[in-house]
């Protein structure tokens, strides 16, 4: 637990597919309400996951405009000390990546990484059915924590 960090810089190596098979079927056990099990869980790798970044990066490189949130990330008003840690979080991340906070092309530049999976060789893509509440939201954390302990245990790291 204390060596699991959201690593955001990846080589190239691929994953064992038996090792991401393990973490998964492993994960499948973490807790949820009534066993609803309200995630659905697609790992992407190889050729896939290049096309999915290629056509990211299309996007980025034609500057269209983000998606329009559905859910809101963060509170619009949120309070202390929440707001101080966000804040201390963004100044420390983009301090380490060279880039100011009044740079903000630079600032959406290293955002846009998020959409290459850092360099990762696999991703997960998770999903939760709209009609699903707050206490299934929650489950699905404990699903996406059991998966990124276990990757830990792999010897490997994550990133949400």
């Amino acid at each position: 637990m204390r060596s699991r960090r959201a690593v955001r810089g990846f080589t190239d190596r691929p994953v064992p597919k038996e090792v991401l098979e393990r973490v998964l079927s492993a994960a499948a056990w973490a807790p949820s309400g009534s066993n609803l099990q309200p995630w659905h869980a697609y790992v992407v790798t190889g050729g896939p996951l290049a096309e999915i970044k290629k056509r990211v990066g299309e996007r980025l490189a034609a500057a269209d405009s983000w998606d329009e949130r559905e859910y809101e990330m963060y509170p619009s008003a949120l309070k202390s000390p929440y707001r101080e840690r966000r804040f201390a979080f963004g100044e420390e991340h983009y301090g380490a990546l060279g880039v100011s906070r009044e740079d903000l092309e630079a600032r959406q530049r290293a955002a846009a990484a998020n959409w290459d999976c850092y360099g990762a060789p696999a991703a997960l893509f998770c999903y939760i059915d709209r009609d699903m509440g707050l206490p299934q939201w929650a489950d699905v954390g404990m699903y996406l924590q059991t998966v990124m302990l276990l990757l830990r245990a792999e010897g490997l790291h994550s990133c949400t």
